[in-house]
């Protein structure tokens, strides 16, 4: 494609333009623009300057070593130390209402790019792409990496850090020069680095500036970074963080990348979340679940602990009720030979000790009361003193030769493991079927150490 192609996609206040020749950049993405689209690419044109690089390069949709970029590529890979400096050709260009779909290739490095792009009415902006080994080799991804520009007058960035109990805490800095990068390698989202940041015009508040707000949807591993070049251009990256040799790519296998959710307002930080929570609720959400008001929980973990007895519990439910609850959780102790947070977990069976007339009679005391019942699960995790690892010590996710710290005196089970799966979906499949249970309060209550399947 060697002449370019200016391509739209407008939201209901916002707009993306699109350039495309033998690569696809992203011109503009703010307040709509109106007039003739094809004069920007003109316009736009960038001096260059002496004694760099003697042809423009651009920031594209996928940043390229090979063409140039010297800031942070969108792909690190390698097939046995060949082929890692990728150059992609644009070759073919889809079009449907708000949806771009961008296809790439580089025939000698034996890679093809699909890169796809929406911006939908509620002003949400959505990237992905799908990287797919085309040759004979396994080809080694060690990045792979949404990117999105934002222009110079994004000069301030906010972001998010915290601990337990703590969360959500913001920090501002200037955008002036260099960058910024945070990673998570906990395994979780976590309390410390929530996947999402904000870029605006310095100062902008609530109500006030323009903002570029961006969510990884994506809840393990990540690094967000947003890089200001010596010219004064910007791009903001999103991508999962893969452990060593962890993607390995055989001839016809594809990986993709989580989706970046990102939207533009023109009026500060109501604007933007009004855009992401009018999205969530169109076009992600169950019709019903969204148009449900959320209802007022009881959870009985500060309550009663590991201390379960049926009629407490009742009673419990009782004042509950009068007090306007809507959902009644019973939390964690239900199970076999669960007393404390050093053992059992993995035997998801109901103790009988606690629950000698099982749980139907609780469950139907809630209901009765007009409340939802809920139940709590932590279905990922196990404890070393447990009927299951001592069964199956083989399901724990570790890398052999290695003693693992716990954390809250738990490990992981390896769901990658055919079995460990099973086991775990008919403990859920079997309390789900047998009782009206409306809710589940599902617990990861660690981080994740080497994780090696």
């Amino acid at each position: 494609m060697n002449t370019k192609t200016v391509l739209e996609l407008n939201g209901t206040d916002s707009q993306l333009v699109l350039a495309c020749g033998d690569y696809a950049e992203i011109l503009h993405w703010g307040k709509p623009v109106a007039g003739d689209k094809t004069q920007a690419v003109l316009a736009l044109r960038r001096p260059v300057p002496y004694g760099r690089l003697d042809k423009d390069v651009a920031m594209t949709l996928n940043p390229e070593l090979g063409r140039g970029v010297f800031s942070s590529p969108g792909i690190e890979g390698h097939r046995d130390g060949l082929d890692w400096a990728p150059v992609f050709t644009l070759n073919h260009v889809e079009q449907h209402d708000d949806t771009l779909s961008l296809e790439s290739a580089d025939e000698g490095a034996g890679l093809m790019l699909l890169t796809e792009l929406s911006l939908d009415k509620h002003d949400v902006l959505k990237v992905r792409h799908t990287l797919t080994n085309t040759k004979p080799g396994n080809y080694q991804v060690t990045r792979l990496a949404n990117t999105l520009p934002l222009p110079a007058r994004a000069g301030e960035l906010m972001t998010y850090h915290g601990r337990w109990v703590h969360e959500f805490q913001t920090v501002r800095q200037p955008l002036l020069q260099g960058g910024y990068q945070q990673e998570n390698r906990r395994g979780r989202t976590s309390h410390e680095h929530y996947p999402a940041l904000v870029a605006g015009t310095p100062h902008f508040d609530e109500m006030h500036g323009e903002v570029w707000g961006f969510h990884f949807a994506w809840s393990g591993n990540h690094r967000l970074r947003v890089d200001v070049k010596t010219d004064g251009r910007r791009i903001m990256q999103a991508e999962e963080i893969y452990l060593p040799g962890e993607i390995s790519l055989g001839e016809g296998e594809s990986l993709t990348t989580p989706w970046l959710y990102a939207s533009y307002s023109a009026n500060g930080l109501n604007g933007m979340s009004h855009h992401f929570h009018d999205h969530v609720r169109a076009t992600i959400l169950p019709a019903d679940f969204a148009l449900k008001p959320r209802p007022i929980h009881l959870n009985t973990w500060e309550g009663i602990y590991f201390d379960h007895n049926p009629g407490y519990i009742m009673e419990m439910a009782t004042q509950s009720a009068a007090m306007g609850v809507e959902r009644f959780i019973i939390d964690d102790g239900w199970f076999r030979g669960r007393n404390g947070d050093k053992a059992a977990l993995g035997d998801w069976f109901l103790d009988e000790g606690k629950y000698p007339d099982g749980l139907k009679p609780v469950i139907d005391h809630v209901n009765r009361l007009g409340m939802e019942f809920g139940l709590w699960f932590e279905p990922e995790m196990i404890n070393k003193d447990s009927d299951l690892y001592r069964e199956h010590p083989e399901w724990l996710l570790a890398v052999d030769g290695y003693d693992q710290p716990t954390g809250r005196n738990q490990y992981v089970i390896d769901l990658q493991n055919d079995e460990a799966f099973a086991f775990l979906f008919s403990r859920l499949d079997h309390f789900l079927s047998t009782y009206n249970i409306a809710y589940i309060k599902w617990d990861m209550n660690r981080e994740i150490v080497q994780p090696g399947h």
